[in-house]
């Protein structure tokens, strides 16, 4: 019976589809110089990057910030860095994320690490397809060259060649 229980998780583990982050971030859903005045303003741009590429329904956007504004701005996950995100249930069709670095940097409310300059936007389906993706974000975020190379980055060509190559 122990035999047959670890068969299926076995199985169960290799039917779920983990994706790396160059499989979520495709280059139509990266923006450089995005114009915002406000941390709803900023949300709803890189939001806009999934909606106009099929991945998540209009309603999702409203999901991002209205998460935001009931838990507060946690989503500020290290200085100058959040990741907005919503529930499935908001509107997402496939698992994705989008990356905004916006024009002027803009507060989200958390004293640590506002201003906020750059925003990877998730989209999510369930609680692993994504995980993989998100450890790549945090070790770009962890290498300090790296993240100022992002900082400084003003096209699409060179934040993808920063992202997807290790």
């Amino acid at each position: 019976m122990i035999l047959f229980k670890a068969s299926i998780s076995i199985t169960i583990e290799l039917m779920e589809e983990k994706y790396s982050l160059e499989d979520l971030l495709p280059l139509e859903r990266i923006a450089c110089d995005v114009p915002a005045d406000s941390w709803e303003d900023a949300v709803r741009e890189v939001g806009k990057l999934m909606v106009d590429t099929g991945v998540v329904e209009n309603r999702y956007i409203e999901g991002m910030i209205a998460t935001t504004k009931e838990l507060g701005p946690y989503i500020v996950i290290a200085p100058g860095v959040a990741i907005p995100h919503s529930r499935p249930e908001d509107g997402v069709i496939s698992t994705c994320l989008a990356f905004a670095k916006l024009r002027t940097p803009v507060n989200f409310g958390n004293k640590e690490n506002d201003p906020v300059k750059i925003l990877f936007a998730l989209g999510a389906l369930d609680h692993t397809q994504h995980v993989e993706a998100l450890k790549q974000i945090a070790e770009i975020l962890s290498d300090e060259n790296k993240f100022e190379q992002l900082l400084d980055a003003d096209t699409i060509e060179t934040v993808s060649a920063i992202l997807f190559n290790p």
